[in-house]
């Protein structure tokens, strides 16, 4: 078992993910998840909730779609099951499916590529098991946004993703004011060493590897010969101003 199979089978990430979930607290970023989707894929659709954690995503777009939840942790998808008996959920690794290509009409993914080392695998994954007109939808946190930096700047405590004090909040607040006139013009992923064994889990995606931006995303897709239709999240806050956005929002159409 790898080590990162062995993070997200451990209780305290199986309570993290599931008391999160029952606090309520994902509810509005989810709401405005399923709205996104909603906007790009015709109801009735056969997806693919890829992550989909302890169900609640999965759950919520079953009320337009014919979902599929999938997810590597076999503790949390076993909650999943028993919570939401009308959602069919199965463990899958993002880097190999086993579903057959042009499986699905659309594959999404909300708060779960961050976590991903092997991006452009993953990507490459999503984009085989989706058909011809389909789309890919991406929904990330924005962790390059200098609004979070500022927010947690002045809430340090549940911010640890980008610093555990002030100082360290100061120099990820510069950095992603780099990476906000860097991006557009150079698009490399990012990534970060995360902190999974530390002494607890702390802060919302502080087991983050990849740190998401659009532009990476958007070049991928286009390379792959995809029509992106979206780089912005424009269901969720602060999305007229993208640079600021505390979420990402990628669609990308397989043609």
């Amino acid at each position: 078992m790898t080590n990162e199979n062995f993070h997200y089978a451990t209780r305290r990430y199986v309570n993290k993910i599931i008391t999160g979930q029952e606090s309520g607290l994902k509810t509005k970023y989810l709401n405005n998840y399923v709205n996104f989707v909603r906007k790009y894929v015709k109801e009735g659709s056969k997806i693919l909730d890829l992550g989909c954690g302890a169900g609640l995503s999965s759950s919520m777009l079953s009320k337009c779609y014919k979902v599929v939840g999938a997810d590597l942790s076999k503790p949390v998808l076993n909650y999943a099951k028993k919570r939401f008996k009308n959602v069919k959920f199965q463990i899958e690794d993002a880097r190999k499916m086993s579903f057959r290509d042009g499986t699905f009409d659309a594959v999404m993914a909300c708060g779960f590529i961050e976590h991903i080392n092997e991006v452009e695998n993953v990507l490459s994954e999503m984009l085989r098991v989706t058909k011809k007109n389909g789309y890919v939808i991406i929904v990330s946190p924005s962790w390059f946004s200098p609004f979070r930096a500022m927010k947690a700047f002045l809430t340090p405590k549940g911010h640890e993703t980008i610093g555990r004090n002030r100082l360290q909040i100061i120099g990820w607040f510069f950095k992603s004011l780099y990476y906000t006139f860097q991006k557009p013009i150079n698009p490399n992923y990012s990534f970060r060493n995360p902190d999974i064994f530390g002494e607890e889990l702390v802060g919302d995606d502080i087991d983050m590897v990849y740190i998401a931006n659009q532009y990476d995303l958007k070049k991928f897709f286009e390379k792959r010969g995809c029509k992106v239709l979206n780089t912005n999240a424009d269901t969720f806050a602060f999305s007229s101003i993208p640079f600021l956005a505390a979420w990402l929002g990628v669609v990308a159409k397989k043609v």
